[in-house]
């Protein structure tokens, strides 16, 4: 599913892409549509769409639509379509009043549960904003991932996939002690060292392979579910179609776990003698070396610090680094468990019982919770770069709500004003009417729209009809006579012919550097672009979908101050959803390894149980050889997983640590807990296996 991520984010680009108007392109045989993008909401959910206007019989055809809607008609997609007829709409229905002839086909949509829409109008042509296309299709530029979103993916990603292989690696030797006299047993009727070994390997690989076919299966019962995923991130939803795993990717996956799987059952017979008659483990100890365990963190260590290959987190570098840094963590565990192990001393026959298990065999208990570590380490590092990410995102502003209406004559911007103020709770918010000015040469003013009654406190001899300019303004004053345009409607219309003739300007003291315009003195104007705007704080959702209602699709009503990028949210979302499966998945591992390790103990355990040993005690026991490692690997994996922040930040990205102590204190109590958790769960395990009846012989 991981590597199905390139060509989903592709499909779902492509689509997008190919709905988008082609600005300046003409084809022949085809009549251009005059089309107005809109973004509204409806409840916090989206609404994304076109305004069309034909200008003959043969419009161009957009992606999924039969025919491009007409005045008074609507193309919807089927997830508004539903919408529109599910309970509690009823203030979005008004939006949606024209005839819907249609639904967008999967080709025009980017998600199953987008609500997107073409509506047919014959005021578009008169919008600000629209323009004349004559087909629909356009190659779309993405914004590249900063530089600390890109770290955000290469140490998630690896905090992710770490733990994975080294669960493999683990699982490769469970249930040893059983395999090893099935191969025994191999020897007795003629088998050599050499096929006992390519036997393990190849029950190890049938054992892959069957995980791999349980994987697929699971891949398509996962394409199945996708288009039920409804997350911000991915608005719209996901096609299950488009997740199709990139050969590139998938192909080195597949083949990765298996050969790993293989290589590590084979590695695990190094220290056994398997003969006909009985299977050996060699019995001198030696302590384990640190010089190589050590050598992954030192090299990754070096390429961080030194960028090798380049600089920023899209050094590939920088990928190996973090990947090294986090695979000496299990690596360098064991050796810290054997020393502390022999440091231990006397306590409670149950703390004796763990730490001889520990001295024993402290490899063991640090495999189990070696996934814990990784896990714990890349949290804390990718905490670090998240924390950082936030620090650096702009403030956000007060949750506000910003209308504004395209009006085509005072009278209309009037209207509009009218209906606005008629909504309850809005009467005393003031609405702006501005618009802008352009000249042929290409100098450009703006002008707020005013009433004399309005104006008689700062002016005193008004006359509607005239306009007005600060005495002491510094930028662009058109002079009585001059011809101008409105900007808005010559951009999008191209107009040759002026629009307005300005009249008598007349210097007053007044502030500011907006012409102030009389309604009357637009009177002779053709083809006039008002902006009619109003900010309100955050109101009641319904208030605000009676404002975008008396809005409709002459204009765009926003929310200012709480919108993310949606970059950023789509990277957190995901490795928050990966974090969450990695840690159930080495919790998983953790719970399996140790139930095998209680069934291979199961005639020891049941002997100090005939002994006279309660099972209270062999259930602490069992807690602290579990809580020994578990507290060596939280020792291990917050200073790696601080290390390794301060790394990526200072040498990669060239910003300052942040050490958010309550984060860490709250993934390593996180960490604790699913150990302990898993404990307990052993626990009906244990009572089992000092049943009596264990130490009968097999």
């Amino acid at each position: 599913t991981a590597t199905s991520v390139p060509n989903l984010l592709a499909a779902r680009d492509d689509r997008a892409s190919s709905r988008l108007p082609a600005l300046g392109a003409s084809v022949e045989g085809i009549d251009p549509v005059h089309v107005a993008g809109r973004n509204d909401e409806f409840r916090g959910r989206g609404l994304q769409g076109y305004l069309v206007q034909a200008t003959g019989p043969r419009p161009p055809a957009a992606p999924g639509v039969g025919r491009l809607p007409g005045p008074g008609e609507a193309v919807l997609s089927p997830a508004l379509a539903d919408l529109l007829r599910s309970p509690g709409s009823e203030l979005l229905r008004s939006r949606f009043s024209q005839r819907v002839i249609g639904t967008i086909g999967d080709t025009g949509l980017t998600g199953p549960n987008e609500l997107f829409f073409y509506v047919g109008s014959d005021t578009v042509a008169q919008q600000p904003d629209s323009e004349l296309v004559s087909r629909f299709g356009f190659a779309a530029s993405h914004r590249p991932l900063s530089a600390l979103e890109l770290l955000l993916v290469v140490v998630g990603a690896t905090t992710c996939l770490v733990p994975v292989f080294v669960f493999v690696v683990t699982s490769t030797r469970l249930a040893a002690a059983a395999r090893d006299r099935r191969l025994a047993a191999l020897r007795l009727v003629g088998a050599d060292r050499g096929q006992v070994h390519r036997i393990a390997a190849g029950e190890t690989l049938l054992g892959s392979l069957a995980g791999l076919l349980a994987g697929l299966a699971l891949f398509q019962l996962i394409r199945l579910l996708v288009p039920g995923i409804t997350v911000d991130a991915f608005r719209g939803g996901l096609f299950g179609g488009d997740v199709v795993p990139d050969w590139r990717l998938g192909v080195p996956a597949l083949l990765a776990l298996p050969v790993l799987a293989c290589a590590a059952a084979v590695f695990a017979l190094r220290p056994v003698v398997i003969e006909p008659l009985g299977v050996e483990r060699r019995g001198t100890r030696t302590p384990r070396k640190l010089v190589w365990r050590l050598f992954p963190a030192v090299t990754g260590g070096v390429l961080l610090l030194t960028g090798l290959g380049g600089d920023g987190a899209d050094n590939p570098s920088v990928t190996v680094g973090v990947v090294l840094v986090l695979t000496a963590v299990p690596l360098v565990l064991p050796w810290v468990v054997e020393r502390v192990a022999g440091l231990l001393g006397g306590g409670s026959p149950a703390w004796l019982l763990a730490v001889r298990r520990l001295q024993l065999d402290s490899a063991t208990a640090a495999r189990l919770v070696s996934g814990v570590a990784v896990v714990l380490a890349g949290s804390i590092a990718l905490q670090g770069v998240y924390a950082r990410t936030e620090l650096e995102r702009p403030a956000s502003q007060d949750i506000r709500v910003l209308a504004s209406y395209y009006a085509t004559s005072v009278a209309d911007g009037e209207a509009f004003t009218a209906a606005f103020h008629a909504l309850p709770g809005l009467g005393g918010v003031p609405v702006r009417t501005g618009v802008m000015l352009e000249t042929a040469s290409g100098e450009r003013t703006s002008a707020v729209v005013e009433s004399c009654a309005r104006l008689r406190g700062a002016i005193a001899d008004c006359r509607d009809g005239d306009v007005y300019a600060a005495a002491t303004g510094s930028g662009y004053v058109p002079e009585q006579g001059d011809h101008v345009w409105f900007s808005e409607i010559r951009r999008a219309h191209r107009s040759d012919l002026p629009q307005w003739t300005v009249p008598a300007v007349h210097r007053v003291p007044v502030e500011g550097e907006e012409l102030i315009v009389t309604p009357a003195a637009l009177a002779t104007a053709s083809g006039v672009g008002l902006t009619v705007s109003a900010t309100l704080p955050g109101a009641d959702p319904d208030l605000v979908e009676r404002v975008r209602n008396v809005v409709g699709w002459n204009g765009s009503v926003a929310s200012l101050g709480t919108g993310r990028d949606g970059t950023s949210a789509l990277i957190t979302r995901v490795l928050s959803v990966g974090s969450v499966l990695v840690l159930l998945f080495v919790a998983g591992s953790l719970l399996v390894a140790a139930w095998e390790q209680l069934r291979e103990r199961r005639r020891s355990l049941a002997t100090l149980a005939a002994n006279g040993v309660g099972r209270g005690v062999l259930a602490r026991s069992l807690v602290w050889q579990l809580a020994i490692p578990v507290g060596v690997a939280v020792l291990v994996a917050v200073p790696a997983g601080l290390v390794l922040d301060w790394l990526v930040l200072r040498f990669v990205v060239h910003r300052p640590m942040t050490a958010d102590v309550s984060s860490i204190a709250l993934l390593t109590a996180t960490a604790i807990a699913a150990v302990l958790l898993v404990t307990a769960l052993t626990l009906p395990a244990l009572w089992r296996t000092t049943n009596l009846e264990n130490l009968r012989e097999e």
